[in-house]
């Protein structure tokens, strides 16, 4: 499979196929293994979460999936080509994402200066609040 910006190909197992066709399918959104684990075995393919964890792994060491510890309690995965501002209530939990301008304008601009000192493979910023359902 191509990865993202190039014409090279990586090598998958069958699993791990599986695991990033199911990020693809849910492209913009974070999940943890668990819930990538339960849409792999919806397909009626299943795979056990050690599987899953495995392929995510090496998924994220190719560089096509991106791992966010945006809680303490376990990590997301999302397709490495989503970066933005995540938006995590520390009330319910809940993770969301939003594509700001002015963020990714920042990013361009310190790649910029860096020049050829440092190679940024992905970014996050992460705000911590509460939703509007947790205030009331």
């Amino acid at each position: 499979m191509p990865m993202p910006g190039t014409t090279s190909t990586i090598r998958l197992t069958p699993a791990a196929g599986r695991v990033l066709a199911v990020l693809r399918q849910n492209r913009g959104r974070h999940l943890s293994a668990g819930e990538v684990r339960a849409r792999v075995n919806r397909s009626g393919q299943p795979v056990h979460l050690a599987t899953v964890y495995r392929a995510l792994q090496r998924l994220t060491a190719q560089g096509e999936v991106k791992r966010s510890s945006l809680s303490q309690n376990h990590a997301h995965y999302e397709l490495a080509e989503n970066s933005g501002v995540h938006l995590l209530c520390e009330g319910c939990g809940r993770l969301r994402e939003e594509r700001l301008g002015a963020a990714e304008r920042m990013v361009d601009s310190l790649k910029r200066r860096l020049g050829g000192s440092f190679q940024v493979k992905s970014w996050q910023v992460q705000v911590v609040g509460r939703c509007r359902d947790c205030r009331s």
